[in-house]
């Protein structure tokens, strides 16, 4: 066997929908050293060009293939090397780490595109790959992430955006209105809600003076972080529709994670909706919703759970859309591991556009359906039109794989079989028949 040594991957942006689960067998496989989040400036076709070189035939099928956005870059120290020669695709046979071309092959296979993951398997290939990418020799990493790497100098029209590093115990993230140091804390917490599936508990109390809620997880552990980064996206662009966010933690043990965010305190859109809107409630929310939706597209974001319940009326008379934990990015598409491994949360449970097929979320297909609950005065009818001409443009799709589909079915198979033998009558049998529709509906093309 060979002694250690030091390849990479980067997972370009179209395969980030399987970056966590990349990611976790990485760490199964290899000892993962630095994991960094980069960008191309400018053409994305010659930056794809510059980093392949002559090996690249076709750049402008490569940025369809890839995408552009930001990608992940991750380096790795594969502690059992092993060497075989191989054949590479119709060229002459290459002596290579088969282990690290196992893996690429591999995670090639579950981002559906041969080319949507780079993998480096020999050490002079390493070599030339990270130096472009991070600025540092090979040398430079032997003994760890090298000094500055976090900000590399890079060839023109190349940029790091971010570090995806694992983030630090106990410390709170940069917030809102107040320095990281301040590490902002919920004053006068109350216990407000518990045991709400993902999430474990829910504070109320105060944080830099403003009413807010904690929301802390156990499991989807990586969502928290997420969702104050995305709700943070979103507040810039209509700070007037989504509650203000305000800090986010990890536990100094990584046990749990929470995230503080403004509280808005009035009612749903469902209870509006229940109680009666007059025509003029119906406008002015009608143009909320028009508006969140300009805000999805602008921020290139996808909320997925839009429904009557995660709208609250704020005290300005605006709505604001809350729960973002599970809200993805258009351009860097990932989800939590816990739901990667819980597939019918995914596909089944998670969503509201079940008549898109499994796998399928549009919002503004279900802003649209929203809006079919309202006194259909003209300016609804508009406000739905408008939707509608944008929404075939909006869908964002991730489908099951074949495993998954044959679990599916079987699950869909219990399903109607629950229904059957339980009966219209029992209080499970709408649940079931919702669950069941879900599974047999279409499957998105």
């Amino acid at each position: 066997m060979s002694a250690p040594e030091l390849h990479l991957f980067v997972i370009w942006p179209k395969a980030r929908f399987v970056e966590a689960r990349i990611l976790e067998d990485l760490r199964r496989e290899t000892e993962v050293v630095w994991t960094g989040e980069m960008r191309f400036e400018g053409d994305m076709a010659l930056a794809y060009r510059r980093f392949y070189g002559p090996s690249l035939p076709d750049a402008a099928r490569k940025v369809a293939n890839c995408g552009t956005g930001p990608f992940v870059v991750v380096v790795v120290r594969d502690v059992r090397p092993e060497y075989d020669t191989v054949d590479a695709g119709g060229r002459n046979p290459v002596h290579c780490n088969v282990r690290m071309l196992g893996l690429k092959t591999k995670y090639r296979e579950w981002a559906g595109r041969r080319h949507r993951v780079h993998g480096t398997v020999i050490p002079e290939e390493f070599a030339r790959d990270v130096e472009m990418l991070t600025g540092r020799k090979a040398e430079e990493w032997q003994n760890g992430t090298p000094g500055g790497v976090m900000r590399p100098k890079l060839p023109d029209g190349w940029a790091a955006v971010s570090t995806l590093a694992p983030f630090a115990r106990g410390r709170i993230a940069p917030t809102w209105g107040a320095d990281a140091e301040e590490r902002p804390e919920l004053v006068g917490r109350t216990l407000f809600l518990k045991d709400k599936y993902i999430n474990d508990v829910f504070y109320s109390g105060t944080c830099l003076g403003i009413d807010a809620i904690e929301k802390r997880s156990s499991k989807a552990i990586w969502s928290i972080g997420n969702e104050y980064r995305v709700a943070s996206r979103m507040y810039g662009a209509a700070p007037s529709l989504v509650p203000r966010p305000l800090a986010w933690r990890f536990a100094a043990d990584g046990s749990w994670a929470s995230v503080v965010t403004e509280r808005v305190k009035g009612p749903s859109l469902a209870e509006l909706l229940k109680r009666g809107l007059s025509d003029s409630e119906a406008d002015s929310f009608a143009a909320d919703v028009l508006a969140l939706a300009e805000a999805l597209a602008k921020a290139g974001v996808v909320h997925r759970d839009i429904f009557a319940d995660n709208l609250l009326l704020g005290a300005d008379g605006h709505l604001k859309a809350i729960d973002w934990q599970l809200a993805i990015e258009r351009d860097s598409y990932r989800e939590d591991p816990w739901v990667v491994r819980h597939w019918k949360f995914r596909y089944v449970v998670f969503g509201v556009n079940r008549e898109l097929g499994l796998g399928v979320w549009n919002d503004f297909h279900a802003l649209w359906k929203l809006l079919a609950e309202f006194p259909q005065t003209d300016f609804v009818k508009s406000a739905r039109a408008s939707l509608s001409e944008r929404m075939s443009g909006m869908a964002f799709s991730s489908p099951p794989d074949r495993k998954t589909r044959i679990k599916l079915a079987l699950y869909g198979l219990s399903l109607r079989l629950q229904m059957l033998l339980r009966g219209k009558r029992h209080r499970k049998y709408a649940q079931l028949e919702r669950r069941w529709r879900t599974v047999v509906c279409r499957w998105p093309r």
